[in-house]
């Protein structure tokens, strides 16, 4: 169990980056649709990070192939 929380925060943190940085890119584009996303990606990465955390902490999935 503290195996499956210890890298739920792993992968809340990664996905936090992950959107930071793309929607950091698509702002940079200057598109009116890519930088809506860009912006929501980037005002919503917290919340993102924490929900991908919870689910691959609690999905059930231990590491192994069943």
């Amino acid at each position: 169990m503290l195996r499956a929380i210890i890298l739920g925060v792993v992968v809340a943190v990664v996905v936090t980056l992950v959107c930071i940085l793309v929607g950091s890119i698509l702002i940079a584009l200057t598109v009116s649709i890519a930088v809506t996303v860009g912006q929501f990606l980037k005002d919503y990465a917290a919340v993102i990070g924490i929900l991908a955390g919870l689910w691959y902490a609690f999905s059930g999935y231990n590491g192994q192939v069943k």
